[in-house]
């Protein structure tokens, strides 16, 4: 019995990093703009991010477990009442489809950055996979995200150690003592959105509340350690790479082409793992609340995707995810509100 707890716990923690990770954060997009550009500072705010979403992991699996819910819907009702609960639903899902976009983006500045292929058809490439995968609901989502997560931990590894064995001198330093706990959080509540009904979907994998305590706080452990290995190249080479889409790849060309091409294949998994993330949430509130079958609630999901794709990956990074940083704050801290208030009678 241990065995399958164990087995369970690991899916869980698959797919919540994948979730998060994402192919923004092992592009290095997001930890550039958020974490690098503030030196040791920089550090810090990723280890208060790391804890945010352990506790958030954490109390949101605790509570599904607990109260039995097994969607985000119901979770959102819960900690924030039904009134609120639809705003924030409904805004979190507009998010869902905005990070679904920003991948298909990633997908074709990636393919177009190392194949030359023109943007478009990187874009069509990307949805037609995240077409076919998303077939197979949450089956699929599982069975791709926790199978994906620790080929993107090894990559995200990796890339750190190489940094550390060559030593590259750094090219830009930062004592930005203002910003980094505002960048820090604003990283993890616009995140932490779409982990919601994620993980409100993985509970009914748990068996016991420490199931639920051990996936959130593991979690967090892993997102940290890949992130300190992805800052580290970052921040030896800011001022180089700080004006490109996908600036771990230009890294990475330094250690020799069969690298480059390995992180290639990394990004290109953790941007399938988060367009299976997103595209789920969304397709299931296509269907549920506007009736629509689930066969063309993905349909729709996948050709407006390639039509906003075009928006741009950095766009979608340093401007439209900051809008939704205060809707992440107000769900986890409603969400962490009720739970300490419910662990504290427990």
């Amino acid at each position: 019995m241990a065995k399958r707890y164990n087995k369970n716990i690991w899916k869980i923690i698959g797919v919540y990093t994948s979730a998060i990770i994402g192919a923004s954060f092992v592009s290095g997009r997001e930890l550039l703009q958020f974490f690098a550009g503030y030196g040791a500072w920089g550090v810090a705010g990723l280890v208060v991010t790391g804890v945010f979403f352990a506790l958030a992991g954490w109390a949101v699996l605790d509570i599904c477990f607990t109260k039995r819910i097994t969607n985000g819907t119901d979770l959102l009702n819960h900690v924030l009442g039904e009134h609120i609960g639809v705003i924030v639903e409904v805004s979190a899902v507009f998010l869902m489809f905005i990070l679904y976009s920003a991948m298909m983006a990633g997908a074709g500045a990636s393919l177009k950055q190392y194949t030359g292929l023109p943007f478009f058809i990187g874009v069509i490439i990307a949805s037609a996979l995240a077409f076919a995968a998303l077939l197979f609901d949450l089956n699929g989502l599982i069975a791709v995200n926790a199978n994906l997560a620790p080929f993107l931990a090894a990559g995200g590894l990796m890339i750190g150690f190489m940094s550390f064995i060559n030593q590259f001198r750094p090219v830009f330093a930062s004592n930005n003592q203002l910003h980094w706990l505002y960048a820090a959080f604003t990283y993890a509540a616009y995140n932490i959105v779409t982990s919601v009904p994620i993980l409100s979907n993985m509970s009914v994998l748990l068996e016991n509340r420490k199931d639920a305590m051990k996936s959130g706080l593991l979690s967090g452990f892993v997102m940290t350690a890949i992130g300190l290995c992805m800052i580290y190249p970052l921040y030896l080479n800011y001022a180089n790479v700080r004006h490109t889409e996908i600036p771990l790849i230009n890294i990475s060309s330094q250690f020799g082409h069969i690298f480059k091409i390995f992180h290639i294949l990394i990004i290109l998994a953790a941007i399938f793992t988060i367009a299976m993330s997103t595209g789920f949430s969304f397709i299931q509130w296509l269907s549920k609340f506007l009736g629509l079958k689930p066969i063309y609630a993905k349909i729709v999901l996948v050709f407006s995707g390639l039509l906003c794709a075009h928006i741009g990956f950095s766009i979608f990074i340093s401007k439209i995810y900051l809008l939704f940083a205060v809707i992440g704050l107000i769900e986890t801290a409603s969400i962490l509100t009720v739970w300490i208030k419910k662990h504290g009678k427990a």
